[in-house]
């Protein structure tokens, strides 16, 4: 979780709360709320600008000069506390409260069909090797740190060095297991996992099996759902 005090320098991190609180605001109601000059606000604001966490808009009014408005960019917002995994956490655990295991499954099984629809076009014209890499493509877009490699008997190894979603798969291993069986489903091969972050274990990574292979790997050989 990204915060203010440790990103930002000086009266910076003081800037985005303030601009947070008032939606809008010139440099001299900054100043004069921080007890500073027109001058130093001005800097930490071109400084927020090219970061990309501030904005502003030219402002005019009668014949003078125009006054420029400052707000925070859409960027700004990671860096406050988001409590995703927690809200995630309760949804799931009411959602098994009033609908006990089954609904449990069915809505986490709905996400992942829901995955499936959307990428499923766009790796069944491939060949396996493609699929993968497309597959290590979207996951690296979704924030899981995921790289590949191809192994000489024809299987790949399917890395993922970050896991977006830890504290709930911490909590839920059914998220897991349906990991595994998307990823099985979008790439018509088996897909055995090795080791999970979840587990304590440095990554979560997988074995994967082309179709033409006709291994099959049980629990007892040390598969993790």
């Amino acid at each position: 979780m990204t915060t203010l005090a440790p990103l930002l320098k000086e009266h910076r991190s003081d800037i985005i709360r303030l601009l947070k609180q008032q939606g809008e605001m010139t440099s001299e109601a900054l100043a004069a709320a921080l007890g500073v000059t027109r001058v130093s606000v001005r800097r930490h604001l071109e400084i927020l600008e090219r970061q990309g966490y501030v904005t502003y808009r030219a402002v005019t009014s009668g014949r003078g000069r125009p006054s420029y408005h400052y707000s925070l960019t859409a960027r700004a917002a990671e860096l406050f506390p988001r409590s995703y995994d927690a809200l995630a956490c309760e949804l799931l655990q009411m959602t098994q409260e009033c609908f006990g295991q089954q609904g449990l499954l069915r809505v986490i099984s709905a996400r992942a069909e829901q995955i499936f629809r959307h990428l499923a076009p766009h790796l069944t014209p491939l060949d396996f090797a493609g699929r993968v890499a497309k597959l290590a493509e979207f996951l690296i877009e979704r924030g899981y740190l995921a790289e590949y490699e191809a192994l000489p008997d024809g299987s790949f190894r399917l890395i993922e060095r970050n896991c977006p979603t830890i504290n709930v798969a911490k909590a839920y291993s059914e998220l897991c297991a349906q990991e595994r069986q998307l990823y099985e489903a979008l790439l018509g091969g088996q897909v055995v996992r090795e080791q999970r972050i979840a587990d304590g274990d440095g990554a979560c990574a997988y074995r994967v099996f082309p179709p033409s292979t006709a291994r099959r790997a049980s629990d007892s050989e040390g598969e993790r759902q």
